[in-house]
Parts: structure tokens; C-alpha cells; sequence
């Protein structure tokens, strides 16, 4: 039976994780995963989806405050080294140690058509480009950024309505369905590895801020009226939906206020129309509905 670890946190890593658990030809025997954070007004430790799966599974977790360090090191070597490291939603750089660690080889699922959209947050990139196609790449790790050798990718078409949860959830249920029998081919010397160009011909996947989602009422204004940008604002309600969403500062008769943008689309004119907002301090509303507390 093939060991596997597995490092992450999301609810993306614990997908991956449960189809490993289920499938007899593995055994998940220890899970890498950031501690339990304060939430909330009250600071409540929760664990990660990833954490709870272990716990529930009692499967053996090294926990992860800031950084992989020599502590961690430490921990690690002293517990059995697995045939294969999977890696999904981690967030911590990987030392190369770690990648050194499974004795067969350390793995990643990467949601894009490598060597498009390296980098930690590929599915935005996909929808504000506008692309019609991606896929989900099973992939080598090594040190270089989403460069490691190709073992399969699965093909899809990108809907033009889809926001990061469908995209993400899409590449993750393909994967999975095919997971088990991608990394049996892969030990049984069936796939050979597809070395990458070193050069992408996208830059790196754009990292998420809530500085990089907002837009100013003017441009919004101007895709209303004559549609200018539209679709360039669009595609962007979608590419930073549910997190961090589009945004701009309006004038309301009590000030300047934040101003969040939950859904929009393109009328036959080719314009802009809002669908679902936010004024700051307020619940989800139709723009139709609040539209006349924003003063032009």
C-alpha cells in the first residue's frame, strides 16, 4: 500500500484527502497543516477543514505556526517518510528538505493549464483574462514555482458566469475523480513525466489583495452609459468573488462610502448593468433598489 502525506489546510486539500482515505490502494498516515487561528469577536480557535479531517480520522498532524523551521524538521524526521507528499493549498514555502523527504516524490495540484497562470491563485487570473479553456495539472514539486514536471492535465472549458468557487470546485472534482489512478500510473512507471518550458507565457497568477479589486465609480459609471470596460469589469465581479470582491467609494448623503460590487452583468447594449450590492454598513441589495442613495 502506497503512504501518503498530505500538506494544506483548505477545503480543497481535505477533498483531496478524503478521496486518498477512501481509495485502498493508499493510506493517508500523516497530515501537514497550519494551527488552529482566533476567530471572531470572541477569538474562538477553530481548526483548519484540513486539521478537523485528521483529528476525525485520527490520523497524526504536525501543526504549523508561521514557518517550516528546524523544530518542524525535526518533528518530521522522527515519523515514518511516506512514499509520496501531496501538497494543495498550503500557504508556507516548502523547504527543500520536505521536498527531498517522500521517497518516490512530492506532488502538487496546480488548478490552471501549465505553464499558464503559475503562481498561488490561478483561477482569477483565468476569469479576468478571460480564458476559455484550463485545465487541472497533477505536477512534480520541486523548488522552482509551479516548473516541476507534468504527470497528467484534465481539460475543461470555463464557463463565462463562473466565479473562483466554481472554477475551483470544477478543478478539484475532475482531479479527484482521477486522482488515485493518475498516481498509480505515475508509481508503475505508465506516465512519463512532461518536463515544462522554464519561460510561462502568462506572467505569474495575480496575487489577491483588496487594494487589487477596487475600481473607480468613474469607470464604473462609464461602463453603465456607454460600455466602456464592460466587460473588463465583469469578468473582474467574478475573478475576485468571494474573496476579496470588487469595490469602489461612492457619495451618499452621509459621505463617502465603501462600495462593494457582488454581481454584475452585460445588457444586450453591451453596458454594464448591477445586479447584487453593498453599501458599506448595509446588507446585499439590488442595485435597482438603492441606487438613487448614491449621488452622481
Amino acid at each position: 500500500m502506497t503512504t501518503i502525506w498530505i500538506a494544506g489546510s483548505t477545503h480543497r486539500t481535505t477533498q483531496v484527502a478524503k478521496t486518498l482515505h477512501q481509495d485502498s490502494r493508499f493510506s493517508v498516515t500523516h497530515i501537514i497543516t497550519p494551527s488552529p487561528r482566533k476567530i471572531g469577536r470572541k477569538q474562538e480557535e477553530k481548526n483548519n477543514p484540513l486539521h478537523q479531517f485528521a483529528l476525525d480520522n485520527k490520523i497524526t498532524t504536525t501543526l504549523v505556526d508561521k514557518k517550516i523551521d528546524s523544530s518542524i524538521k525535526e518533528k518530521l524526521e522522527k515519523v515514518k517518510k511516506p512514499d509520496i507528499l501531496i501538497v494543495v493549498d498550503f500557504g508556507f514555502l516548502i523547504p527543500s528538505w520536505l521536498l527531498d523527504l517522500p521517497k518516490i516524490a512530492p506532488l502538487n495540484i496546480h488548478p490552471s493549464l501549465l505553464p499558464r497562470w503559475r503562481g498561488s491563485t490561478p483561477g482569477p487570473s483565468v476569469l479576468l483574462h478571460g480564458d476559455k479553456k484550463s485545465a487541472v495539472t497533477l505536477m512534480i514539486m520541486n523548488e522552482k514555482m509551479d516548473e516541476g514536471p507534468i504527470l497528467s492535465q484534465i481539460p475543461f472549458t470555463v464557463d463565462p458566469t463562473w466565479t473562483q468557487t466554481e472554477y475551483y470546485q470544477t478543478s478539484f472534482d475532475l482531479i479527484c475523480e482521477k486522482l488515485g489512478d493518475h498516481i498509480e500510473q505515475f508509481l508503475q512507471k505508465k506516465i512519463i513525466p512532461s518536463i515544462q518550458p522554464t519561460k510561462s507565457p502568462t506572467p505569474t497568477a495575480l496575487k489577491l489583495t483588496k487594494e487589487k479589486a477596487f475600481i473607480s465609480w468613474n469607470e464604473i459609471k462609464n461602463a453603465m452609459q456607454n460600455g466602456e470596460k464592460a466587460t473588463e469589469i465583469e469578468r473582474a465581479s467574478r475573478a475576485f468573488y468571494p474573496w476579496p470582491k470588487l469595490w469602489t467609494k461612492v457619495i451618499t448623503n452621509k459621505g463617502k462610502k465603501r462600495f462593494i460590487i457582488h454581481s454584475c452583468f452585460i445588457d444586450e447594449k453591451k453596458h454594464l448593468q448591477l445586479d447584487k450590492v453593498q453599501l458599506e454598513g448595509k446588507s446585499i441589495n439590488n442595485w435597482s433598489e438603492i441606487k438613487n442613495s448614491v449621488l452622481e
